[in-house]
């Protein structure tokens, strides 16, 4: 009973402190600024582009500011629920978080906007699987800022001298096992 309970605690023990380190940064408050001038810098292009008629004029405005916008959502995401960046599959719970929030906001676009009404059904969905895209392109591109964040504060304290965290492995069942457990269960 004992080995089994030795096996199951090291993968939780590890995963715990993967969490914290997450919520530690989502506390930051240079994070929260940077995703708050995210946000009004993006509002900015979304409403001066309507305001200004650039979405017609210039082709790319729309991937753009469709990337940045997943960017955004992805950093508020993080702020909020910093557990959804850790772990094998986070990349994926990203991705598909993404991927609802855009399809829900193109359900807007399609039911309350009028710019389309002179766009085929064709053209309207090529665009809605172009901004999707763009929208998760844009999450996944602030899931590799962060984990830039959590690898150069790895470089840096192996630079210091700092131990490292151990390795985990991920078990079939989810959890994750230290490496050191793993090679004494051999």
């Amino acid at each position: 009973m004992d080995s089994v309970r030795r096996a199951e605690h090291p993968g939780q023990h590890v995963e715990q402190r993967a969490t914290m380190s997450h919520s530690k940064l989502a506390r930051e408050p240079w994070l929260w600024a940077f995703v708050g001038v995210w946000a009004a810098v993006v509002s900015a292009l979304h409403f001066g582009g309507l305001a200004y008629d650039i979405y017609t004029r210039i082709w790319w405005w729309d991937v753009l500011t469709h990337s940045f916008s997943g960017f955004g959502v992805a950093g508020v995401l993080f702020l909020v629920f910093p557990q959804t960046f850790r772990g094998a599959r986070a990349p994926a719970v990203v991705a598909a978080t993404l991927l609802a929030l855009g399809a829900g906001f193109e359900v807007y676009e399609y039911l309350f906007k009028d710019f389309w009404w002179g766009w085929s059904m064709t053209y309207y969905a090529e665009d809605t699987a172009i901004d999707l895209v763009v929208n998760v392109a844009g999450g996944l591109g602030f899931f590799a800022f962060v984990e830039g964040i959590f690898w150069s504060r790895g470089q840096a304290d192996a630079r210091r001298g700092d131990s490292p965290p151990r390795s985990a492995h991920v078990r079939s069942d989810g959890g994750e096992t230290p490496d050191d457990d793993r090679r004494s269960n051999r």
